[in-house]
């Protein structure tokens, strides 16, 4: 029975030191503070840096992004089955500079009746490219014939820039100017085009008479053009 009597007031006392003391408590909340604010420091520096990073690959991607407002082609194409005429495009992107190895595409799909040379379109798809220089120009000499009311889409893989309305020296699409052509071109005189108006001033008058007997005796064969494909490069983006 006194051993019984002398245990008790031992375990009362061990009972009274799990009790935490409120010295222990501010301590522990402190050191609580402490590591839940450099968590909190630690989170918001891995998200600014993860926005800082976002937003710089985004404007190197934008850097290589065409910006139709900014990039520049005309609403008329001029070609002959010689390649005599340009037609210029520019890429620009958001910030108005000029996009160097951008790749721009001429599409003939929608201009029913115009018919390219061989050598500018083996693959018989209907589209030509081209590549812009250190300008972020590229002049395409467009070797085709036909006539059509059609337009050509004029832009990227994935950017329209503007649809060109074709017109050719060759009228009749056999792919070499002659007199036929010419006559054709006569039986014009003094209409709106836009077929025969190759000059595209709005109508067609004796300086596309004059354009067109500096055709005469021209084809796919003269003065090549060396043009890049669609299907050269259409499975980059499938």
């Amino acid at each position: 029975m006194t051993h019984h009597a002398s245990a008790k007031p031992k375990d009362r006392s061990a009972a009274r030191d799990l009790v935490p003391r409120p010295g222990d408590v501010a301590v522990a909340t402190a050191g609580a503070r402490v590591v839940a604010q450099k968590m909190l420091t630690a989170l918001a520096l891995a998200i600014a840096l993860s926005l800082l990073l976002a937003l710089s690959l985004a404007a190197v991607a934008r850097a290589d992004v065409p910006d139709v407002r900014f990039c520049v082609a005309d609403t008329s194409l001029v070609a002959s089955p010689d390649g005599s005429f340009g037609y210029t495009v520019l890429l620009r992107n958001n910030t108005n500079a000029p996009i160097v190895g951008g790749t721009v595409v001429l599409d003939f799909t929608e201009a029913t009746g115009i018919v390219l040379c061989n050598e500018q379109d083996p693959d018989h798809d209907g589209r030509i490219l081209g590549t812009t220089n250190g300008a972020g120009s590229v002049t395409f000499h467009v070797k085709a014939g036909g006539a059509s009311t059609g337009r050509v889409r004029v832009g990227t893989a994935l950017d329209l820039i503007t649809r060109a309305r074709p017109r050719t020296t060759d009228l009749d699409g056999d792919l070499d100017v002659d007199s036929s052509d010419q006559a054709a071109l006569n039986a014009l005189l003094g209409t709106f085009g836009p077929n025969g108006d190759l000059d595209h001033n709005g109508i067609v008058d004796g300086v596309d008479v004059a354009l067109e007997a500096g055709r005469v005796g021209s084809n796919c064969f003269l003065t090549p053009t060396n043009s890049t494909t669609w299907g050269q490069v259409r499975a980059l983006y499938r």
